[in-house]
């Protein structure tokens, strides 16, 4: 069985994105992985003539930007972050515009400084969040 299918207005989460910020210490500053929430409505590189509800329908590619931005509590970041994420996984089967459709709890990353899996860095948790009743395999 299919998916809710992802489109323009929907969220790409995740709890834990993670950002190397330069923490003043009495020695200089101590690069520090730090957390930060992502949350960014999917805006950009949607498809131009296939609708989800009324709304373009997302694809692998397409892009959120984090509303708020991320801002270091303490120090500063040592690479400023984008704020961007993108769909990297979609579906197998269903095409449009030439990519993967997708769909709710497809992956997705976003501006981590750490690749996913890198030696400090927790396992991805980014996924695409919203509602449809448009489903797709």
């Amino acid at each position: 069985m299919g998916q809710p299918a992802a489109k323009q207005g929907d969220s790409i989460v995740n709890a834990a994105d993670i950002h190397i910020v330069l923490v003043p210490s009495p020695g200089g500053p101590v690069p520090t992985p730090q957390p930060f929430p992502f949350n960014g409505r999917i805006t950009m590189n949607t498809s131009l003539n296939v609708r989800i509800n009324g709304r373009p329908a997302a694809t692998v590619g397409s892009m959120g930007q984090n509303v708020p931005p991320h801002i270091p509590t303490t120090g500063t970041f040592q690479i400023p972050p984008t704020n961007l994420g993108r769909v990297v996984f979609g579906s197998l089967t269903v095409r449009i515009n030439g990519r993967g459709a997708a769909r709710m709890n497809d992956i997705c990353e976003t501006c981590h400084d750490i690749p996913p899996g890198g030696p400090q860095a927790p396992p991805p948790t980014v996924q695409v969040i919203g509602l449809a009743n448009v489903t797709i395999g």
